[in-house]
């Protein structure tokens, strides 16, 4: 289902911002390069806000502020683990991919497709 989230207007590039949609969805929508993406707020690994943390457009990541585990925002994958973290047990450092969602821009708005 098609959600109106808000404005295109909103959503400056190489920022993110975090809303809640439908019954309690948090979703967080940002861009990279110009381009918009759509995510479920929280870090598979720990599930920390992702808002909390930080883009790297460069590489169109995002790094979960608890951990530092790094996701691609297009992909969803995890793409990086921090050094730091190298001896903890397997079952600690292991992590799903992000939840993304489809989004599109039209007529000035974001609109985010919400299972």
């Amino acid at each position: 289902m098609l959600n109106k989230v808000c404005e295109s207007k909103d959503i400056d590039n190489n920022v993110m911002k975090s809303f809640i949609i439908g019954t309690n969805i948090d979703i967080l929508i940002g861009k990279i390069n110009y381009k918009i993406f759509a995510c479920k707020n929280y870090c598979p690994h720990r599930a920390a806000l992702l808002s909390k943390g930080q883009l790297k457009p460069s590489d169109d990541r995002i790094a979960c502020y608890m951990h530092g585990f790094e996701y691609n925002v297009f992909t969803g994958k995890i793409e990086s683990i921090p050094n730091k973290w190298i001896n903890q047990s397997p079952g600690w450092k292991k992590a799903g991919e992000l939840t993304l969602y489809n989004v599109i821009e039209k007529d000035g708005g974001v609109f985010v497709d919400v299972p």
